[in-house]
């Protein structure tokens, strides 16, 4: 089967989910009534994967991952350090659902999500993987501390592939000068998975 029907048949599954108790449930935002549930941004051809936190408000009102505030930073950063856009990255997240008052996932909720995540992996099959924020750098490489290994390439031992963990482009992170510098700079070697 091909790529684009077996992440079809993921994302369906995915949307569909109630495997851990926030999977399938109503969200009330003020745009609407929203089921918690996201799964990415189905950009098939990617060879970088991006893996964040979770969904916030604006990502399950729209049903894509990374479409708030930290998206737009994400997007304002890749343009101006790499000359892309989103459509060269495959973004997806460790729990696809959405938590309460955007809380860090629980453990269960990133086991109960693994699932997801480890078909995205073989079926994508990037060159690398971004991990953003410290919930994804654990889930991806079983390593904790980002402060400690930001922009430090690993590999994970799980997927077999390289990772470049970052910074998370929140907008806490992003108006800290130091924090967005170092995101800036940890972009940069990006280029060496890249060819240049």
């Amino acid at each position: 089967m091909d790529k684009s029907k077996l992440l079809t048949q993921l994302e369906k599954e995915c949307l569909s989910c109630t495997r851990c108790e926030i999977g399938g449930c109503q969200i009330s935002t003020d745009a609407g009534c929203f089921l918690s549930n996201v799964f990415s941004n189905m950009c098939m051809k990617a060879r970088i994967m991006v893996v964040g936190q979770n969904p916030g408000a604006r990502e399950i009102e729209q049903r894509r991952p990374f479409v708030g505030p930290s998206g737009a930073n994400f997007d304002r950063a890749i343009k101006e350090v790499l000359g892309l856009d989103r459509s060269h990255f495959y973004i997806t997240n460790t729990v696809h659902c959405f938590t309460q008052s955007n809380r860090k996932p629980f453990n269960k909720e990133i086991e109960m999500c693994r699932y997801f995540l480890d078909r995205e992996v073989k079926v994508v099959d990037p060159v690398v993987i971004i991990t953003l924020g410290g919930p994804a750098l654990q889930q991806v490489t079983g390593v904790r501390g980002i402060q400690k290994h930001h922009a430090q390439p690993l590999v994970s031992a799980r997927y077999g592939k390289p990772v470049l963990p970052l910074y998370h482009t929140s907008p806490l992170n992003m108006n800290h000068a130091d924090r967005k510098e170092a995101f800036y700079k940890g972009l940069e070697k990006l280029q060496e998975y890249l060819g240049g």
